[in-house]
């Protein structure tokens, strides 16, 4: 499947790009993580087989695109979602106010700032939509929060590329070792944010019991 992804990008450019990253960002994993996609198409873009600029609005777009699907979910369907499965993530009704209020509060910095968060991209989508950020509100943080990510890998790819593209066409199961390392760069986060939340919790019904 991951040959196919380098098949995929190798003879449709900018289609599949944005086709793949859209995927993503619309809470549907890929075989490949977005970040390497577009790591890869920084390095194509050092080699002169595309056009940086184009590859930057390409993962714009895809951001905005995909992120408006899970916007839209989280918005339809996202609070009887958290009132039946809400306890089983710790987010009582007093902690869902104070996210509420934090977006209020927040706005567009918040959905920026949630989204450079690794593991959070698509999860900052579905709960933006969930307690109502104004969709012009979260537009602008989404696309440039995509701005600032998809920049990032696009400069690592077309730095770093031409040092890893060649160990990987020789050995392609560090393929899998270097995919296994971004997954866990993103799961970490995300486990560490979960246990902290449910210390908190234990805490909370600790001190209410006194």
């Amino acid at each position: 499947m991951v040959e196919q992804i380098w098949f995929l990008l190798h003879h449709y450019d900018k289609l599949a790009l944005f086709g793949l990253l859209t995927i993503e960002e619309s809470g549907v994993p890929i075989p490949v993580p977005g970040d390497m996609v577009m790591a890869y198409a920084g390095h194509r873009v050092s080699r002169g087989e595309m056009i940086w600029w184009e590859v930057l609005l390409c993962g714009v777009l895809a951001t905005i695109v995909g992120s408006c699907i899970l916007y839209n979910i989280g918005r339809r369907g996202g609070q009887p979602l958290l009132r039946k499965y809400g306890r089983y993530l710790h987010l009582t009704e007093s902690r869902q106010a104070r996210i509420e209020g934090w977006l209020g509060r927040f706005g567009g910095l918040a959905v920026f700032a949630g989204r450079l968060i690794p593991g959070m991209r698509c999860g900052s989508s579905f709960v933006a939509g969930t307690f109502g950020v104004p969709y012009p509100t979260f537009l602008i943080g989404t696309a440039a929060s995509a701005l600032v990510w998809w920049s990032l890998f696009l400069y690592l790819g077309a730095t770093f590329g031409r040092l890893v593209v060649p160990v990987v066409e020789q050995n392609p199961h560090t393929l899998v070792i270097f995919i296994g390392l971004l997954a866990l760069s993103a799961i970490v986060p995300v486990y560490v944010h979960f246990r902290m939340g449910q210390e908190r919790a234990t805490a909370e019904i600790v001190l209410a019991e006194e």
